[in-house]
C-alpha cells in the first residue's frame, strides 16, 4: 500500500520529509541547501546516509509531492 501523499510548495518541504521524485524513487531529506550554485531561485534537498547519497535540486515556488513522516 502507498502511504498517503501531500503536495506542498517547494520552500516548505522539511527535513525529515520524504520527497517523491518524478522517477517514482523517494528521497528523504536530510539537509536542504539554499541558493543552490549561488542562484537564490533554486533549492537543494540533500539526503546524505550511510545507505546513499542523493541531491535533488529545485525551483523555489515549484510544487513538490511528498510523505511526511511528522506532524506538521
Amino acid at each position: 500500500m502507498t502511504p498517503p501523499t501531500t503536495t506542498v510548495r517547494a520552500e516548505d518541504v522539511r527535513v525529515g520529509d520524504r520527497v517523491l521524485e518524478a522517477s517514482g524513487d523517494e528521497l528523504t531529506v536530510t539537509r536542504i541547501d539554499a541558493a543552490f550554485m549561488g542562484r537564490p531561485e533554486m533549492i537543494a534537498y540533500v539526503e546524505d546516509t550511510p545507505a546513499r547519497w542523493r541531491k535533488l535540486p529545485m525551483m523555489v515556488g515549484a510544487d513538490v509531492e511528498i510523505v511526511r513522516t511528522t506532524p506538521a
